[in-house]
């Protein structure tokens, strides 16, 4: 989260709270590195 907010600010601390929020058994694993651009949606760049 420290990274998006880095990166982004106000809008990185959303992007954070998104990405914390899809870490539970119901969702696909794996990095979810901070994008170069704002979104919500899981980043599936490698």
């Amino acid at each position: 989260m420290i990274e998006a907010l880095q990166k982004h600010g106000l809008k990185g601390f959303l992007m954070g709270l998104a990405r914390i929020g899809r870490c539970h058994p119901l969702v696909e694993g794996g990095e979810d590195p901070v994008p170069d651009r704002f979104s919500l949606k899981r980043n599936k760049q490698k």
